[in-house]
């Protein structure tokens, strides 16, 4: 086998794994990373503090990113929260229609990120206000994730693709990849993976490319869950309807999808620590 096809092929194995056996819940790993780094290279110093004093000195927001999906099957009444069920037709989020409570699955990822506000700074316990700490960094990844805003198909879940892509990091010669998997995996892991080796290399990618850019400056500010599920939406309807008919994933989809996958990365990055900012900027409660 080619010495530079072997890596490539075995981690190709291992995400064709990983959608298969997750089908799919959040961004991969690697996605929650890519926005927790981000997040953490922007966070003020009262900020900073009180993550260090959270999780310990040397923890890093990447190492606790995907411990909502960790603890996910042993807290049912968390599986709602990482999702907003918008019908793909809609044009915006109403919270009757796209966020009602179950019991057993709690209500949405909007109505989360909302009480998280308060609980970063006002749970009782360092331990809830640790818990509110990961499930922030967490979900507002997920709410930046086009497919985890859409009800129809659940949420693409349920839409078979092949996948033909040429890599980004593919060296001049390797094969073209070729598998099937689902078109929320797709957005979950399968592009991110196409970019980059790893992901602190995606992050070094946005670093020198969309978060320099003029529509990366000032993103951060103002801007409720509610607005951010709404634009987000309105991605996924775009990347939707790109899919062919045939449901092949090829590099003409794949260069036409990736500035949506950097901006929604970047955007989930510097809104999350907006967000943490925010939170930490004072001790008192309630919040006013």
């Amino acid at each position: 086998m080619d010495r530079h096809f072997a890596p490539r092929a075995r981690a190709l194995i291992l995400v064709i794994g990983l959608c298969a056996w997750s089908q799919a819940w959040s961004w991969g790993p690697e996605g929650h990373s890519i926005v927790a780094e981000i997040a953490q290279r922007r966070l003020s110093a009262p900020a900073a503090a009180m993550v260090e004093q959270l999780l310990g000195r040397g923890h890093s927001l990447a190492s606790e990113a995907s411990w909502a999906d960790d603890i996910r099957d042993a807290r049912p009444e968390t599986y709602k929260w990482h999702f907003v069920n918008i019908p793909l037709e809609a044009t915006r989020y109403d919270p009757r229609r796209d966020c009602r409570y179950d019991a057993q699955g709690g209500d949405c990822v909007v109505a989360e990120i909302e009480r998280l506000r308060s609980a970063l700074r006002c749970a009782p316990t360092m331990a809830l206000k640790r818990e509110a700490l990961r499930f922030a960094v967490h979900f507002v990844g997920d709410i930046h994730q086009p497919l985890h805003t859409v009800l129809d198909e659940r949420g693409g879940n349920d839409i078979r693709v092949v996948v033909r892509i040429d890599e980004l990091k593919c060296t001049p010669g390797c094969r073209t990849t070729r598998f099937r998997t689902n078109f929320h995996a797709l957005w979950d892991q399968t592009l991110i993976a196409a970019t980059t080796w790893s992901w602190g290399a995606y992050v070094r990618r946005l670093e020198n490319g969309w978060l320099k850019s003029p529509e990366a400056q000032g993103a951060a500010d103002g801007g409720s869950p509610a607005q951010w599920a709404t634009q987000t939406h309105a991605v996924a309807r775009t990347m939707w309807r790109m899919l062919a008919a045939d449901r092949v994933v090829d590099d003409a989809y794949y260069a036409r999808a990736l500035p949506a996958l950097d901006r929604q990365l970047g955007l989930a990055g510097i809104r999350l620590a907006r967000f943490l900012n925010d939170a930490y900027a004072s001790a008192a409660c309630p919040l006013k």
